[in-house]
């Protein structure tokens, strides 16, 4: 019994030093990489995104799939899963087609996965483009996403589509997206993710080339109001991190983080104390039985008085 307590206890050590590096330990994940600036992206490109957070989707925008289905945006948002949405066009050279190469790397870092937890639409802005092309990105961001073999429902999370003139002015002007053609048929535009809640509104731009692991599984837990943070890492993660709109990415909050601590101290101080309290109650009933056993012994159970000298009659 002594040892399932300290076994215990051992336990307890462990599972408070994991819980208190959830949000200070999830920082690094991101130091390798750096979202650009907006101002950066304006450099870049030429062209802004008009940022519009708590707009609502055209939900009646009818699009067509890289499969030739024609479908309402509507159709996307009967669940709880949140989506990332990607203006792109397809026969975009260098920008596009990093943007999609970023975004496939960072979902096979995430342990979410398209279809079940989240997912994502890729819209061509070239209301000039073809199902042809749209099919062709398609596979070739299977290719780059790991787990897209694994089943059809992680496939039936993502989905590439084109659409006319209109829904795509329509769906761009909802979120704020600007782009110009230029010479040589291409296109300046804004280099930036968007998350989509579950019931269409749009609540987080991602600005730049490359996307931390971090700020994306962050930005999916914001969108869905913390639905798809199923475990106590990602709501200790959700709680200790903050959107910052002026840098477009997420910090830590020290405060919060200092909350968790202190909850997780006290909690682990009121087990320690049950544990030692416990244990103090089997050592004190393993005393009291050994003292009991010893006195017993010394008795003999018939009662009998060995010292008296036996009679006899002569």
């Amino acid at each position: 019994m002594i040892r399932t307590i300290l076994s215990a206890r051992t336990r307890l050590t462990t599972a408070i030093a994991a819980a208190v590096v959830v949000c200070a330990g999830a920082a690094p994940i991101a130091r390798a990489q750096r979202v650009l600036e907006k101002d950066e992206i304006r450099q870049l490109n030429g062209v802004e995104m008009l940022e519009q957070q708590g707009s609502k989707l055209p939900m009646d925008a009818v699009f067509t799939t890289a499969d030739g289905k024609d479908v309402a945006l509507a159709q996307y948002f009967l669940d709880d899963k949140p989506t990332i949405l990607v203006l792109a066009y397809y026969e975009c050279p260098i920008v596009c087609p990093t943007v999609l190469r970023s975004l496939a790397g960072t979902m096979n870092e995430l342990d979410y996965d398209t279809g079940e937890d989240y997912r994502v639409l890729v819209v061509s802005f070239n209301h000039t483009e073809t199902t042809t092309q749209a099919l062709t990105k398609r596979t070739d961001f299977f290719a780059m996403y790991d787990r897209a073999e694994g089943s059809p429902e992680i496939r039936n999370g993502i989905e590439f589509f084109t659409g006319d003139e209109t829904s795509v002015a329509r769906l761009a002007e909802s979120v704020g997206f600007a782009f110009n053609e230029i010479q040589g048929g291409e296109f300046a535009h804004p280099v930036s993710l968007m998350a989509i809640s579950p019931d269409g509104v749009l609540t987080r731009y991602i600005y730049g080339y490359d996307y931390p692991a971090r700020d994306l599984k962050l930005t999916l837990i914001d969108a869905s109001e913390g639905k798809i943070a199923s475990s106590i890492g990602d709501k200790l993660l959700g709680f200790c991190y903050r959107y910052d709109p002026l840098t477009g990415s997420y910090s830590m909050v020290a405060f919060r983080v200092m909350q968790v601590g202190a909850g997780i101290t006290v909690i682990a101080l009121a087990i320690f104390i049950t544990l030692m309290f416990l244990g103090e109650r089997v050592r004190r009933r393993q005393h009291a039985s050994g003292v009991n056993g010893t006195h017993e012994s010394s008795v003999h159970p018939t009662g009998a008085n060995f010292g008296a000298p036996t009679g006899h009659s002569s």
